[in-house]
């Protein structure tokens, strides 16, 4: 049924009104710089005006916001701000240079704070108005956070743990075996990578809530093998070597331990030292009496969460979770006061809320049926209820997420704050308030304060300004696509703000593809996709079956083939497209970058010819090459998987290549390793194929900031080129702005 509304709907909204022909009359376009420069008019995003920059909750009642520079602390219910911190008065009481960026820590009230300067530690006490410098060593500190009760910081420098305390004024080291390889409390790469999460900035260890003891992974290198990363600067370059586990490879030798924050002896918690299994997420009973450890086993198909008594070490496992694909890390796993565990998982298909008893016993299942609970945002104990942010799982839904009331109880949930659209919330601390940004593809973000019964208090601010009626934006629309199987495919679309059915367009499909890493949205969308859509390009997202829409059902048939389904449904997608008689069925392109890279490099072989161009940047070419944990998630150890690998791999179709390619990559990558493209341009200048390449010298995954200008103006050149035969269309005259032909 879905398949045969899909073409009618399009009919109906791909019919421009001559009204609506008429409103993009005298409008102006968005220059180049708007577009890929960052240089909006309005503040934020280019023909907007920018949303208050709030920083989070305070308290119950107000919410930290920037202004200038300065930080207010404004009153929810009305908008009464009053200044809470001026961050050039820091400057005068630290030495010039200490004080000028944000705190590394801080004290729950704001009266200390921790920054890292030159690599040393300074302390900042507001109060006194006052700073002095904690550390001064020839290695740096690292990752310092402050203990719960304000008093002690703890840091890593060296591979060791440490604590310094404010008062006594003493530096303690808790550790004492750190090395080149062997590393207490600061992540192993492929864990901050995959496991921990970039924003933990390789951070492992873990305060008590009672400030006397610290929890935290010791990471043994020693098995993992090194990868060279070759440096082309000076005379001579250099060598950098990093120790990455490609699929199949020894991981690092991971420990839990448990030290007093005044030092001693750490109690081990009792798993083999040297076992081929992943320990993580550490956290701690409210209590301090406990910690729980997270384990999986080197599948992945397996995780327990377990008890490990900081006395003893003795570890007792509380729940378990096995799936015929993979699991999860339980990411937001809460402990409630009387000791219940509130667990998010997708073992029924969906992510649903389950509460467990303090000795693991499974009480009640707290939501169900086919949609997603995305996070945990608030868990109210007094008034039985926590508070999730949610996404439907109905197909021409699932692009929309929504804010709901979770009973503990088990007897339901209800949504507080939903309509279509993608949003962004923050609960108060009390529970009684939500704050929450809302977009979607006919409406920039407008922030407004709900109560938490769904009522709303005010409107906080709105991105819509009277400038955004001056500018001629592209028509917006959220569908599906049908895969030909049942799995109807999301998509999203920019159209000509003057789109016209009797005229051709070509397409941009920007894509990312890894699984459950869906990019439609009911959200607002780029200035770059509207920039496009002023210039005759419809610019476009899809998501295949894999990308969460269907939930689990739909990820877990990723499993050991990856490359696959992808193919499947983007190749279906590009046969649509052709089939609609406004598109330029020699004009489309598709574009990412890390997975996006790799997706697109097998749209232009294993997919080809459904394609026509491709631009590539930072692309995985062969699931060997790139790192255990991710790669065998999903795809297993390549000596279990071999098929699946081969046909995973770029070169395994390059010879169906047609041409089309523009290729980048950074060349000290060390998370996509520069080598996965390189194996291609191989094969591609072996057999003389067309192709477009641009290296961006000592560039991470992401490019340096001195780069991404260029890296900009050639993927847009590039499009010029392919898509658009070399000619740019020339922005109509706007009376309130100059519009240079020559700035695009």
């Amino acid at each position: 049924m879905l398949r045969r509304a899909v073409p009618a709907l399009l009919v109906a909204s791909l019919v421009v009104p001559l009204a609506a022909q008429a409103q993009v009359k005298g409008k102006q376009w968005f220059t180049y710089d708007e577009a890929f420069g960052g240089a909006g008019r309005f503040g934020g995003q280019a023909g907007l005006q920018a949303l208050p920059a709030v920083t989070g909750w305070l308290d119950a009642e107000h919410w930290l916001e920037t202004r200038e520079g300065k930080v207010w602390k404004v009153r929810a219910v009305d908008g009464t701000a009053t200044l809470h911190e001026d961050p050039a008065a820091l400057v005068d009481i630290a030495p010039k240079g200490i004080a000028t960026g944000p705190a590394a820590a801080r004290s729950a009230d704001g009266s200390v704070r921790i920054h890292l300067a030159g690599g040393d530690l300074w302390a900042i006490d507001v109060a006194g108005r006052s700073a002095r410098r904690l550390t001064q060593t020839a290695a740096p500190e690292e990752n310092p956070t402050l203990s719960p009760d304000g008093k002690q910081v703890a840091y890593t420098r060296a591979g060791n743990l440490y604590t310094y305390d404010l008062a006594a004024r003493l530096e303690r080291q808790l550790t004492n075996d750190g090395s080149d390889t062997v590393r207490n409390g600061y992540a192993s790469w492929v864990y901050m990578e995959e496991i921990l999460g970039r924003a933990t900035a390789y951070r492992a260890y873990w305060w008590s809530p009672d400030s006397t003891r610290l929890a935290f992974l010791r990471f043994d290198d020693a098995p993992v093998p090194v990868f060279p990363i070759y440096w082309a600067d000076g005379q001579h370059g250099r060598l950098e070597t990093q120790r990455y586990p490609k699929a199949g490879d020894p991981n690092p030798w991971v420990q839990v331990g448990v030290v007093a924050a005044t030092g001693g002896p750490t109690t081990w918690m009792q798993f083999p030292p040297k076992a081929d299994h992943y320990l993580a997420w550490l956290s701690w009973t409210r209590d301090s009496q406990k910690v729980f450890v997270q384990w999986m086993n080197r599948e992945q198909d397996t995780i327990r969460v377990l008890h490990g008594d900081p006395r003893t070490g003795a570890v007792t496992t509380v729940l378990e979770e096995t799936q015929p694909s993979w699991v999860s890390w339980y990411e937001d796993l809460t402990t409630l006061a009387d000791g219940d565990l509130l667990v998010r998982s997708d073992a029924d298909g969906w992510d649903h809320l389950y509460l467990h008893g303090p000795d693991g016993t499974r009480k009640r299942q707290l939501t169900s049926g086919a949609w997603r609970v995305r996070s945990i945002l608030h868990v109210d104990e007094a008034a039985g209820v926590a508070y999730v942010l949610a996404q439907p799982g109905t197909i021409g839904e699932t692009w929309n997420t929504e804010v709901r009331r979770v009973r503990l109880d088990g007897s339901g949930s209800e949504a507080i704050v939903k309509g279509p659209g993608t949003l962004q919330a923050r609960v108060a601390p009390d529970g009684r308030h939500v704050l929450v940004t809302r977009s979607s593809v006919s409406e920039p973000s407008v922030m407004t304060l709900y109560r938490t019964d769904g009522s709303v208090v005010r409107q906080v601010g709105a991105a819509r300004g009277e400038a955004a009626a001056t500018y001629a934006w592209g028509r917006t629309e959220v569908f599906t696509i049908p895969s030909g199987d049942g799995y109807d495919l999301p998509a999203l679309w920019v159209l000509p703000p003057d789109f016209d059915r009797k005229k051709t367009y070509p397409v941009i499909i920007s894509i990312y593809g890894g699984p459950d890493a869906g990019t439609v949205r009911n959200a607002w969308q780029s200035t770059a996709a509207h920039y496009w859509a002023q210039r005759g390009v419809i610019w476009m997202a899809v998501d295949h079956r894999g990308s969460g829409h269907h939930g689990k059902k739909g990820v877990a048939l990723m499993h050991r083939a990856l490359g696959k389904w992808e193919m499947h449904d983007y190749g279906k997608a590009a046969e649509w497209l052709r089939a609609q008689p406004f598109v330029a069925r020699d004009r489309i392109g598709i574009t990412g970058g890390s997975y996006g890279g790799y997706t697109t490099l097998m749209a232009l072989t294993s997919g080809a010819p459904a394609f026509d161009y491709g631009l590539a940047s930072a692309p995985v070419s062969d699931w060997q090459l790139y790192d255990s944990v991710y790669t065998e998630r999903y795809m297993d150890r390549p000596i279990d998987n071999p098929e699946g690998y081969k046909q995973g791999a770029v070169l395994t179709h390059i010879e169906k290549y047609r041409g089309g390619l523009r290729l980048s990559h950074g060349t000290i990558d060390d998370n996509v390793h520069m080598q996965n493209s390189m194996q291609v341009i191989d094969w591609l200048t072996e057999h003389d194929k067309p192709f477009e390449l641009m290296l961006y010298p000592d560039s991470r995954h992401g490019l340096q900031a001195s780069q991404r200008k260029h890296s900009a103006r050639e993927g847009h050149d590039f499009w010029v080129r392919t898509l658009l035969g070399g000619k740019l269309p020339t922005p109509p005259a706007a009376p309130t702005t100059k519009a240079a032909a020559g700035t695009h």
